[in-house]
């Protein structure tokens, strides 16, 4: 372990990933002190009695001042708002940083209107479908990939201190541009959930909403994503609205090619179809092995 990398560490937004968060690096000692931000009161009494922070509050105050790193893990539509009113309390020496899903949005933000904050965009590649503060939990991220989005811009100090401490979490750590995290997420993330959703409301919806009493385990497997907050994913699917629309219209077009061989009775190319994508899923898996 590198010891302690950061003093007094502010977290903003204190549920699943902001609460893992805190709660790694006060108990791998590579903090002194964490404090914790979070509009809901009651996630900040939940934060101090879990330990996830040794003091959280509902608004921004002085103790912000003595942080020499700062966390953003509100959802990615909250971090205009949030910006507007958070930046008059950080010095230029302060390193601000964010796990947010979609990068291109914040990157360009911080960049045109918050250029004097030393910013390094992240994005911890870790979840669950359980959300709030009593959802964090230690090993979260272990083994878990945490993609950095650095530009021209990015103090390589910064960057080089964010890259140790989530190593140090036990993330493994990559970079690459911000547009490509949305183009490379929008298709291995946004999508499925979108998708997740949609089939449980297919399902779901309809004369017989009673027909999800005989989930197998496939369904229950597939549609557990769909259990994950809706007001976060859906800020994620409006703020990567191109990529996610993009994928939706590969997704279509593949959805049509299996329809139409199952109207026309064509076993043959669905057979093709179906292997094509066995296959596929395959190589993918046998690769992280």
């Amino acid at each position: 372990m590198p010891g302690v990398m950061f003093d007094t560490v502010a977290v903003l937004g204190l549920g699943l990933i902001g609460g893992s968060f805190a709660l790694e690096v006060q108990q791998k000692k590579l903090v002194n002190r964490v404090i914790g931000y979070d509009s809901s009161k009651a996630h900040c009494e939940s934060a101090e009695q879990l330990g996830l922070a040794d003091q959280a509050f509902t608004e921004w105050n002085d103790h912000l001042s003595q942080a020499s790193l700062v966390v953003i893990a509100v959802p990615v539509r909250a971090v205009v708002s949030v910006m507007e009113t958070l930046h008059p309390w950080l010095s230029s020496e302060t390193i601000v940083t964010d796990v947010g899903s979609v990068k291109g949005p914040i990157v360009q933000l911080m960049k045109e209107r918050y250029h004097r904050l030393c910013f390094v965009g992240g994005h911890p590649i870790a979840g669950a479908e359980t959300f709030g503060p009593q959802s964090a939990r230690m090993g979260l991220f272990d083994g878990k990939n945490f993609i950095l989005t650095p530009t021209t811009n990015t103090n390589l100090k910064a960057l080089e201190k964010i890259k140790q401490l989530w190593s140090a979490i036990g993330s493994t750590v990559h970079e690459m541009s911000a547009n490509q995290h949305d183009l490379i997420f929008g298709k291995v993330s946004h999508l499925p959930h979108l998708l997740a959703y949609a089939t449980v409301e297919a399902i779901g919806e309809g004369d017989s909403p009673e027909i999800l009493g005989f989930f197998g385990a496939g369904l229950k497997d597939f549609s557990r994503i769909a259990a994950s907050s809706p007001e976060m994913w859906a800020d994620i699917f409006l703020e990567n609205q191109a990529n996610l629309l993009n994928s939706l219209q590969d997704f279509s077009q593949i959805l049509d090619e299996m329809r139409k061989a199952i109207c026309e009775e064509d076993r043959t190319t669905l057979v093709k179809l179906l292997s094509r994508s066995k296959q596929l899923r395959d190589e993918w898996i046998s690769s992280r092995v």
